[in-house]
């Protein structure tokens, strides 16, 4: 027998070998649990599950392997061949000698963020190619006698809607199909609460995220025989066809992240934001700008005269970075509608007469950095690209092009394809040098599913090739503009997971800028998420208070989008104030430990932020419904009078100050911290859709 551990912190994976030398799962849980709800010694390996089961080996469950071999054979059985553990991780090889199949289980640990990521790798010696069916990045068993899952649903304007309920017996899958934005239909991210619904300081939760930016499947197996246990199957989305694997090939999964609490979600937070800053996003101890963008201002329509003036009016509401959107670009092919231009990526001189040059220009006399939105993996069939290269795009031979947006999709399986889109994101970055951050869009998915670099029968890998064609052209750019920042978007939130943010510093969560409906994602978003990582901009979406839309984006990164010369003097006000405010509490919301305090499913919403210290503390409260002596509308409960403050010191003072966005702060004196911990803030609020923001700093 031979038993393998991996642990990071306090979570470890146990397996070991079967006397046929099968790998056994015999746990997965943090230290303190065995993993199995039993006493291990009183069974032998073959009474666990395996491992990694492959197709034939496991009856009744989802095989994480199954392949058609050269010979048209689809069983497969997998032994031990070897376990290496280095500084980079942990390899365990699996082999199947009959088929010349070879399956790696590789795992990296992080002990301080007690964080785990896992993949597998593929490699046969046949013949000739084999179809891969089915290949999980992870595929462990959880002892879960009382098993809740929370999985994110959406759609355009309504990502990350949680629901939450307990899992039934037989086969769940969240599924989102594509290779452009799939995330848009559900967010590759979920939490397992094994034994019963965990709050945000008790029960165990387990948090897993796929690292992919294709289609995911996340899949959940519960069967009635043995209900105690929970089979998980995460990787790319195998319903989009096999794909054919030559000898020798190495394949390689997406990662799969899991982390474990037996302490509610509030660790399993910080945990994930440490770990997400420091190995998941691009600089993530650096303090993000707040950001003007011109979209709901101007959409298509200015000039360099109209950006010009609304650089000075961004200036003064205390913006750092002013983001042109789309529209700047086309000359035979002018940007003045998504009808036309993109491909086509030189300025419209008719808007811009002194290119971008002239922007970044005006933008440094204003005291502003200055970005650009491009969406440079898309085409317009009206533009000169289109009229050149009309084969550069994904289809099929003899069948219409669909389109969605009026535009297609470029074909980055093409090398000369790829070659293009690094050149004109290099093209637009070194012709225009005080361009310092990127807006990267994609707003369509791929319905033709062809790709002429693909061969005849290997037209089902395009959507695997095309995620990793299109991660070779972000690691080229990002590795070639180190200093220049990047927001990942795709008609909102369509490209929101943890592999394809390595080359990004943050991403847009939703075209919805409502202050509620945001308020309640971010706050979903934020169980994986650290607030640095997601842009959220002040919009006039449903006709919203504006220091109330403030308040919600201040609580991540922070911007504006909307058209200065439409504010009265109010809310002038009420923007600056916000600007300033977030600049000397941004590094506590953007680096700090976040502590969700009170659900906004109650009428009223808190979040604190706090430094590793424990000195300095903001909470931003926002009260969502009427409050009246029986409570918010529609909750029939008490109305709430205090906010609970949690992760203050209770030995320290702290003095407290009400920061307003009308510019008439309050101090409220010293107050003691077990007095915060115990008895909360007194909540002003009451009005629905109005906010209170509280700084707390240490006095010794």
């Amino acid at each position: 027998m031979t038993a393998i551990d991996i642990r990071a912190g306090d979570v470890t994976l146990r397996y070991e070998t079967d006397a046929d030398g099968r790998l056994r799962q015999i746990g997965f849980r943090p230290v303190a649990a065995d993993g199995a709800g039993v006493e291990r010694a009183s069974f032998p390996p073959e009474a666990f599950p395996l491992a990694y089961p492959a197709w034939g080996e496991e009856t009744g469950a989802t095989p994480a392997l199954r392949v058609l071999n050269h010979d048209g054979r689809a069983g497969c059985y997998l032994t031990l061949d070897g376990y290496e553990r280095n500084e980079a991780g942990h390899r365990i090889t699996l082999t199947d000698e009959l088929a010349a199949l070879e399956v790696t289980l590789c795992l990296r640990t992080w002990a301080e963020e007690q964080v785990i990521e896992q993949w597998t790798e593929i490699r046969h010696h046949q013949p000739g190619p084999v179809t891969v069916g089915e290949v999980a990045a992870a595929a462990p068993v959880v002892y879960a006698p009382d098993p809740w899952l929370t999985r994110y649903a959406g759609d355009w304007a309504s990502e990350w809607l949680p629901v939450t309920g307990q899992l039934p017996l037989g086969a769940c899958a969240v599924e989102s199909f594509g290779a452009v934005r799939p995330h848009l239909q559900a967010a590759p991210f979920f939490l397992l609460a094994p034994d019963g619904r965990a709050a945000e300081t008790e029960g165990s939760v387990l948090a897993g995220a796929l690292a992919w930016g294709g289609g995911v499947r996340l899949a959940f197996g519960r069967r009635a025989r043995q209900p105690d246990l929970v089979r998980l199957w995460c990787g790319a989305n195998p319903a989009m066809g096999g794909y054919r694997l030559d000898p020798g090939v190495l394949f390689t999964t997406p990662r799969m992240i899991w982390a474990w609490s037996d302490e509610g979600g509030r660790p399993l937070t910080h945990r994930l934001h440490r770990w997400v800053r420091t190995h998941a996003v691009r600089d993530g101890q650096r303090i993000r700008a707040t950001v003007f963008n011109t979209w709901e201002a101007a959409g298509f329509d200015f000039d360099q005269a109209r950006l010009t003036a609304m650089m000075a009016d961004a200036a003064d509401l205390g913006a750092e970075l002013f983001l042109l959107d789309d529209g700047w670009f086309g000359t035979e092919f002018p940007r003045d509608d998504d009808d036309a231009g993109l491909g086509d990526w030189q300025p419209d001189p008719a808007k811009l007469p002194d290119g971008i040059v002239g922007l970044t220009g005006a933008a440094g006399r204003h005291g502003l950095r200055f970005g650009l939105w491009i969406e440079p993996e898309m085409v317009n069939p009206s533009s000169q690209l289109y009229g050149e290269h009309p084969g550069w795009v994904t289809g099929e031979p003899g069948r219409p092009r669909r389109e969605e947006r009026n535009q297609l999709v470029l074909d980055l399986c093409q090398p000369d394809v790829r070659a293009f889109v690094t050149g004109v994101v290099d093209f637009v970055l070194t012709g225009n040098p005080g361009v310092s951050y990127l807006k990267w869009d994609a707003n369509r998915d791929i319905f033709e599913p062809g790709s002429s670099a693909l061969a005849a029968g290997r037209q089902s890998n395009l959507w695997i090739d095309t995620v990793l064609a299109r991660w070779q052209v972000m690691a080229e750019i990002a590795a070639g503009s180190p200093d220049t920042e990047m927001m990942l978007c795709a008609s909102g939130g369509g490209r929101t997971d943890l592999g394809t943010l390595r080359w990004f510093h943050e991403v847009w969560l939703s075209d919805n800028t409502d202050a509620v409906a945001r308020l309640k994602m971010q706050w979903e978003a934020s169980r994986f998420l650290p607030p640095q990582v997601i842009g959220a901009h002040v919009t006039r979406w449903g006709d919203q208070d504006l220091a109330f839309a403030c308040a919600v984006a201040m609580s991540a990164r922070f911007g504006f989008d909307l058209d200065p010369a439409t504010l009265d003097h109010t809310e002038r006000l009420a923007c600056q104030r916000a600007a300033a405010i977030y600049r000397e509490v941004r590094d506590l919301v953007q680096l700090g430990d976040m502590f969700r305090l009170i659900a906004p499913d109650a009428g009223r919403a808190a979040l604190g932020f706090a430094d590793t210290g424990r000195r300095r503390y903001v909470v931003f409260g926002y009260q969502l419904a009427d409050a009246g002596p029986s409570g918010p509308t529609g909750t029939g409960g008490p109305a709430s009078t205090a906010c609970p403050v949690a992760g203050v010191r209770p030995d320290s003072a702290y003095r407290v100050r009400e920061l307003s966005l009308a510019g008439d702060d309050r101090d409220h004196g010293v107050l003691a911290g077990s007095s915060l911990l115990t008895e909360g803030l007194a909540w002003p609020l009451t009005a629905a859709r109005t906010a209170a923001i509280w700084l707390l700093e240490a006095e010794d």
